[in-house]
C-alpha cells in the first residue's frame, strides 16, 4: 500500500466519521466511508498518479535538455552530456538502465523520446540530428528550444504553486466543517439533538392529522416539548376556536 492509498484511507475514515456525528447514525458513517474509499481507490488515486507522473516526466525532459546541450557545448561528447544530463532523473527513468546500457550515445538519446512523449523533446531531437550531421555552435541552434523549455516549465510552476494554494483551501475549509459538527456534537448538545429531529417524521405528524377520521373543529398547534430529553417526542395540544 503506497502514500496514496494511506491518504485515501485516512481521507474516507474522516469524511465517515464526520457523517456519524453529523447524523448519529453508524450506516450513515459506513457508507460515506465506503463510497469515499470507492471513489478515491478507482477514480482519484489513478488520474493523480497520472498527473504526478506527467508532470515528472515535463520537469525531467526539461533539465535533460538544458543539462545535455550545456554539457555537450562544453565537451563535445554524447556520452559526457547524456551522463550529466541523466544525473537528476527519478526512479522511474533509471528503471531504464539496463535497456539503455547496451545502445550506443546518440541510441539512448533517440530511445528516450518514447520516455518522455514531449514536443519540446521531438525538437530537441531535431536541433541534434543537425548538430552532428552539419556541425556549428549547438547553444546558438538550440536558444529558442531552450528559451520555449524555460516558458514552459515556469507556467508549469506556476499552475503547480496555484493548485496548491486551492488543495490547501479546500482541506481548510473541510476541516473547519469538521470542527464545527464536533463542536455542536459535544458542545451543544441541546441544539444537535434538536437539529437531528428528521424532516420525515414531521411530515407523517402532519399526515395523520390530515387523515384523520372525524373533522377537527379547532387549530392544531405543533408546539415542542420543554424537557430536552424528550425532543424527539411531539405533543399536540388543540385550541378551542374564539367563538364570536
Amino acid at each position: 500500500m503506497n502514500k496514496a492509498h494511506v491518504f485515501t484511507f485516512s481521507v474516507s475514515l474522516i469524511l465517515g466519521m464526520s457523517a456519524f456525528f453529523a447524523s448519529d447514525q453508524w450506516l450513515l458513517g459506513v457508507g460515506v466511508t465506503l463510497i469515499a474509499m470507492l471513489v478515491g481507490m478507482a477514480y482519484i488515486v489513478p488520474c493523480g498518479s497520472r498527473f504526478v507522473s506527467l508532470s515528472t516526466k515535463r520537469h525531467e525532459c526539461y533539465l535533460f535538455i538544458h543539462g545535455f546541450l550545456i554539457t555537450l557545448s562544453v565537451c563535445m561528447s554524447l556520452d559526457k552530456a547524456f551522463e550529466v544530463a541523466t544525473t537528476s532523473m527519478g526512479k522511474e527513468f533509471h528503471k531504464l538502465d539496463e535497456t539503455l546500457s547496451s545502445m550506443q550515445p546518440r541510441e539512448k538519446v533517440e530511445y528516450l523520446v518514447s520516455y518522455f512523449d514531449s514536443d519540446l523533446y521531438r525538437m530537441f531531437l531535431s536541433i541534434l540530428r543537425i548538430y552532428l550531421d552539419r556541425g556549428g555552435d549547438v547553444l546558438k541552434l538550440s536558444s529558442e528550444l531552450t528559451a520555449e523549455a524555460s516558458r514552459v516549465e515556469e507556467t508549469e510552476q506556476a499552475y503547480q504553486k496555484q493548485a496548491i494554494r486551492k488543495m490547501m483551501t479546500f482541506v481548510f475549509l473541510w476541516l473547519m466543517s469538521v470542527v464545527i459538527v464536533v463542536f455542536m456534537r459535544f458542545g451543544l448538545s441541546t441544539f444537535f439533538e434538536t437539529m437531528k429531529v428528521s424532516a420525515f417524521e414531521c411530515l407523517i405528524a402532519r399526515a395523520k392529522i390530515c387523515c384523520c377520521r372525524k373533522p377537527l373543529p379547532m387549530a392544531a398547534l405543533l408546539v415542542w416539548p420543554r424537557s430536552t430529553y424528550k425532543l424527539r417526542k411531539m405533543t399536540w395540544i388543540y385550541v378551542k376556536p374564539i367563538s364570536s
